[in-house]
């Protein structure tokens, strides 16, 4: 009885973690908004949505090998001999001590891809970025100086994020999911908190990207405490660079369909920004950038019930319980749909009063607009929430058309740019092309799914 309590504490616990790391997350970036837009211009405040933006474009530059290394470490350590190409390979008895040298090994391997990985992109960032950003700053009668500073110093930042992205793999793999999300709280938080300060002393946009820095190398500190004694006796620095590569070489080839679907969300919710700021200005991709930040941050938010009921949907699946699993899904997307419409609300509403009250640099965009962009990023959020529930089944059918869909996305609002149609028909092509094929199809799916069990 004490050992199932202890059991149901630590589960608790651990979900309350959870929960709070995804608040801080997506809360933190939110939390500097009201110190930003009072003391930076409205082209300075777009140039920092340029910045983050590029910073998320950098981390989807991981092409899906987090997961592969996270269970890759996880199979080691549960005594796996080696790690196949494809499934799981042979079962590993209950018993089987953990095997170090290959957790070792895929450790190596996960800092090696890492760490040359932020050397490209920084690379790239460099050269073919801080002519886009100068470019910017131009055109945005900001200081192209401080801008150039603030971007290199943005770029040491973003190679700083991607060598650390080794940690969440070994933490995750090793079982110390409550120990990642503190790491996660303590880097969001740090940021947002050190941010904060840094504005409110007066600080500018090389004071922030300097604070960015500095944060990732105090979460770095409180990683390696976090991470002691995963490898048992064995250290990943001394694995041989043969055994490194043959595993990277192993782990590919499912890295790259997980990867190839993170770039096309990207391009279908992000990739706009590039084309306003480019084409309609660098203040007004300020303004479009904080209304997408803002119902973003929302729709996470309201996407927290269908991650909760997670465990229960993949119970329910393997229990075959029909009526567990409609009654799991069917909640979740209630209250999504509910979260979503009164904060949606909340955001058209009562966020432009509040920005005006205090003063702020910047707007939201135009009502009409801001309401057909809250619109399709709630059809977002439901075929999200329905793809989530698709993955439970360990099926991934959505590969192609988010691919195709972000090239399209993507050509469609250059070219609109270009065209000078302004804003609002950039917005309404990004949900035209959702809603010829993502917005319905894995809702349908899901739901004939539901129907079938």
């Amino acid at each position: 009885m004490r050992k199932h309590l202890i059991v149901h504490i630590r589960r608790h616990r651990a979900l309350a973690i959870g929960m709070t790391a995804q608040v801080i997350q997506f809360g933190s970036a939110l939390a500097l908004v009201p110190f930003m837009v009072t003391r930076f211009s409205a082209s300075t405040v777009g140039l920092w949505y340029i910045f983050a933006t590029m910073q998320t474009l950098a981390l989807v530059c991981d092409f899906g090998f987090q997961p592969s290394f996270t269970r890759g470490i996880a199979l080691a350590l549960s005594g796996a001999r080696q790690l196949e190409k494809k499934g799981l390979g042979e079962a590993v008895p209950a018993d089987q001590p953990p095997n170090y040298r290959l957790a070792a090994e895929a450790v190596a391997a996960a800092r090696r891809f890492y760490r040359w990985l932020a050397v490209g992109v920084m690379l790239l960032l460099l050269l073919a970025g801080l002519p886009y950003i100068t470019a910017l700053a131009r055109q945005g009668d900001v200081s192209v100086t401080s801008v150039q500073i603030a971007w290199v110093i943005q770029c040491c930042a973003i190679g700083l994020t991607l060598s650390f992205l080794w940690i969440t793999p070994v933490l995750m793999g090793s079982g110390r999911v409550e120990q990642n999300y503190l790491y996660i709280i303590a880097n969001r938080a740090t940021f947002s908190l050190a941010g904060i300060a840094v504005l409110m002393l007066g600080g500018d946009l090389i004071a922030l990207t300097a604070t960015l820095v500095a944060t990732q190398v105090f979460a770095r500190l409180l990683a390696q405490r976090l991470m002691r004694g995963v490898l048992g006796p064995e250290d990943s620095r001394l694995v041989d660079r043969s055994a490194a590569r043959h595993l990277l070489r192993t782990l590919a080839p499912n890295a790259g369909r997980m990867g190839a679907v993170a770039i096309g969300g990207f391009l279908v919710t992000r990739f706009s920004l590039f084309a306003i700021s480019s084409f309609v200005g660098v203040a007004i991709g300020g303004v479009y950038a904080l209304s997408l930040q803002l119902l973003m941050a929302l729709c996470a938010a309201a996407q927290l019930p269908m991650q909760v009921a997670m465990p229960r949907l993949i119970a329910a699946r393997v229990a075959h319980d029909k009526a567990a699993l409609r009654l799991s899904f069917n909640g979740a997307m209630i209250a999504f749909a509910l979260i979503y419409v009164l904060g949606a609300a909340f955001i058209l509403f009562v966020m432009p009063v509040f920005l005006e009250m205090i003063g702020s640099n910047l707007s939201l965009l135009p009502l009409p607009t801001l309401a057909l962009l809250a619109f399709i990023v709630l059809l977002e959020g439901f075929h999200s929430n329905a793809a989530f529930f698709i993955t439970t089944a360990n099926n991934v059918p959505f590969l192609r058309p988010a691919v195709l869909s972000g090239a399209a996305v993507a050509a469609g609002a250059l070219l609109l740019g270009w065209s000078g149609a302004g804003i609002t028909a950039i917005v309404l092509w990004q949900g035209t092309v959702q809603l010829a094929y993502n917005n319905w199809r894995w809702p349908l799916m899901a739901w004939r799914e539901i129907a079938r069990t």
